[in-house]
């Protein structure tokens, strides 16, 4: 990820430069004269036409001002595309750094909770001990109780018989 810039310019470069390249070796669009062979004339001598020295020039001229005007262009977009990376990359380098962020809470998170297991396994042991106390000693009190009623319900129930004799 953080070799993406580098490598997204360097490929749009060298497409650049191969554009160029393309354009370099293209036929102009004016029109080609036909090259003229030197013309030998009866003396046996060879004749060079004469070559219109402006007329070289303007044309060279206008190449030189289309290439100007590719090349600029190419920068332009080049530059656009660069900006356009740029930003991509500002945006996803704010994402990474937020989310780098949130993991280091996430994991700050972590420790803690790891740290308060064993205090919570302790806290609940107590607990559970508490608890089987507890209702060991609430057991205890329902059997003495229970005992204590089935006496007094024995009791009662020998008054009742007593007075029953009694009656009859």
């Amino acid at each position: 990820m953080k070799n993406l810039g580098p490598i997204l310019a360097g490929g749009l470069t060298l497409i650049i430069v191969l554009i160029i390249g393309v354009f370099a070796f293209m036929p102009s669009q004016t029109e080609a004269q036909p090259a003229s062979l030197p013309a030998a004339d009866g003396s046996g001598q060879i004749v060079v036409p004469a070559v219109d020295a402006s007329q070289l020039q303007g044309t060279l001229a206008e190449r030189e001002a289309v290439y100007q005007q590719q090349i600029a262009e190419l920068d332009r977009v080049l530059q656009e595309r660069q900006t356009a990376y740029q930003s991509q990359m500002e945006a996803l380098q704010g994402q990474l750094t937020t989310l780098q962020a949130q993991l280091n809470e996430l994991a700050a998170q972590e420790q803690a909770l790891s740290a308060q297991i064993p205090q919570l396994e302790t806290a609940r042991a107590e607990r559970q001990a508490q608890y089987q106390s507890q209702l060991e000693q609430l057991r205890n009190q329902y059997t003495e109780r229970l005992s204590q009623m089935q006496r007094q319900l024995e009791e009662v129930q020998a008054r009742l018989s007593e007075a029953r004799a009694q009656l009859q």
